[in-house]
């Protein structure tokens, strides 16, 4: 297996970033947002602006040289809106981690789940995103 099971349960140290207007606003026109058109004051940030998040994940021991790393699906949870302005402490779970076989060999999907929480540390969103690792095709 690319990645060893007990992986499962560690998390990343906090990382905590801050969610500015003009980030927002780069992330809204590079996603051909329509609310951009509305001209109004921008006070929340889209749903899936945490993807600019960039949390480390666990040591995960993935060797570059080795293996290939792909991005698989994102989800969202809110417990409220995300508002410009404020700063996000997000912390990265291993949730699990499976192995499977397609037509290019084997894979392993890691599945990761992350929180963002507030300045006084409450929850604004849990993530659930897959990381998708193979080793890389020689020669």
């Amino acid at each position: 297996m690319a990645i060893d099971q007990s992986v499962i349960g560690k998390t990343s140290d906090p990382q905590t970033f801050e969610v500015t207007e003009e980030a927002v606003r780069r992330f809204m026109e590079a996603t051909g947002d329509p609310a951009l058109e509305r001209q109004a004051p921008l006070v929340y940030a889209p749903p899936t602006f945490p993807t600019t998040f960039r949390v480390r994940p666990p040591e995960l021991q993935i060797d570059p040289a080795q293996m290939q790393l792909l991005h698989g699906e994102q989800s969202y949870s809110y417990r409220r809106r995300l508002r410009i302005g404020e700063q996000v402490t997000c912390v990265a779970r291993v949730a699990d981690v499976r192995e499977r076989t397609g037509r290019s060999g084997p894979m392993t999907f890691v599945i990761l789940e992350t929180e963002g929480r507030d300045a006084n540390n409450q929850l604004i969103f849990t993530a659930q995103g897959t990381l998708i690792v193979r080793a890389k095709k020689q020669g």
